[in-house]
């Protein structure tokens, strides 16, 4: 009985011991500086200062980049608004009795057409910001893109909505 009991505590304390060295890695926090922060307890931190730091930024790039930033939002929900009406007319013609398979394709590949103009979009709002910077916060920001650190303006990791650039797969394979 004594060396089950043993050989259980020695289990447990082996499975807690490495639980809690994979918490510790996933917890680290990547190398780069601080995030800046803004707010008191409970707030978020806010983007622009995150990026105004990575980037070191004058306070007239960032006036710049927020004017961009507005811009884009601006253009990004004109395109939404187009995705969200060809998505509504695509389950329009799945949800008919008697669904025409040559009108759900066509639905389909204009539903798919309009999200890809999001990329050509991030690649837009990029290449602008990328005007308003130094060569040296061009590389920077560059490396925080392909580490996929988020980018204010781009929604989300390195670029697109959960870093791929479109929401991603629906009910049903669309």
């Amino acid at each position: 009985m004594k060396k089950i009991l043993i050989t259980v505590l020695m289990i447990f304390s082996l499975t807690v011991g490495a639980f809690a060295q994979r918490g510790g890695q996933r917890g680290a926090r990547p190398a780069g500086p601080p995030p800046a922060f803004d707010g008191g307890p409970g707030q978020r931190p806010d983007p622009i200062n995150n990026l105004k730091a990575a980037l070191n930024l004058t306070d007239s790039q960032v006036t710049a980049i927020q004017a961009l930033m507005q811009t884009r939002q601006d253009r990004a929900k004109t395109i939404m608004a187009d995705i969200d009406a060809k998505r509504q007319a695509l389950d329009a013609l799945l949800n008919t009795t008697a669904p025409n398979p040559t009108s759900v394709g066509n639905a389909a590949i204009a539903l798919n057409a309009a999200e890809k103009t999001m990329g050509a979009e991030r690649d837009w709002f990029i290449s602008e910001l990328k005007k308003l910077l130094t060569g040296d916060q061009q590389a920077t920001l560059d490396k925080l893109i392909a580490a996929g650190t988020p980018i204010p303006g781009l929604m989300g990791p390195g670029g697109g909505p959960r870093g791929g650039g479109m929401r991603g797969p629906r009910p049903g394979g669309f």
